[in-house]
């Protein structure tokens, strides 16, 4: 099965990722247990309008077939130059409702180069304001680790994260091609993400820079909400 590998990304969901903000066009009943998250990287000397005006397509589309809420997100700083979708769901039946239903679309003409997709859990629901920007960081450990042992190293990292960021999800790697935890928090401006990020230097310094957590891989990927 496919699965994103930033989207955010994350890259990681959501506004990508707020939950159960206002206005973002689900029922309160969603319990947005599951995202799907994809990730398409911009080609080289294209220009990026014309595949985020396919993507917008797509996320409307994706909304309309059957899950909660859609949204797309934009690069700004960080790993892929691209474009990072989300999708929330409550659990496999009705993703498997959504895509039973569906026929695969092998004729559309692919604008993208690298693509990844992600199906992740959301564990943990922190984030509950829609923000216009942001921040996704990404995270592997030791393949020594048990999986309990790991998601105890990424829950000591997410409350880093979400006591800064003043609120955060986690999401945890379900299928796709990297078993990572995935902590999207949200920024009002860049003014708003200095304050916080010099908090959450404050915290690594005084609580993590001496725990052994086993990081195998980190990425941040600092993102623009183009819809939802």
């Amino acid at each position: 099965m496919k699965s994103i590998t930033t989207i955010l990304f994350s890259l990681m969901m959501i506004p990508l990722l707020a939950v159960h903000h206002e206005g973002e066009g689900h029922s309160m009943k969603d319990k947005n247990n599951f995202a799907y998250l994809s990730t398409y990287v911009i080609p080289d000397n294209t220009n990026p309008k014309k595949l985020e005006k396919s993507l917008l397509g797509n996320v409307e589309t994706l909304e309309a077939n059957g899950y909660n809420v859609c949204g797309l997100l934009r690069h700004q700083f960080g790993a892929e130059r691209g474009f990072y979708t989300y999708c929330y769901f409550d659990d496999f039946e009705q993703f498997a409702e959504i895509n039973d239903n569906q026929d695969p679309q092998a004729d559309v003409k692919q604008l993208h180069a690298d693509h990844s997709d992600h199906l992740v859990a959301v564990v943990k629901k922190g984030l509950i304001k829609r923000t216009q920007y942001i921040l996704m960081a990404t995270y592997t450990f030791g393949p020594y680790l048990t999986d309990n042992q790991k998601r105890k190293n990424a829950n000591i990292l997410y409350d880093a994260y979400n006591e800064a960021f003043e609120g955060c999800n986690l999401m945890e790697h379900f299928w796709g091609p990297e078993l990572a935890w995935y902590f999207v928090c949200g920024y009002e401006n860049y003014a708003d993400f200095n304050n916080k990020a010099n908090v959450l230097a404050g915290i690594h310094e005084e609580k993590l820079a001496d725990q052994k957590l086993d990081v195998m891989t980190h990425k941040d990927d600092l993102l623009i909400r183009v819809l939802n």
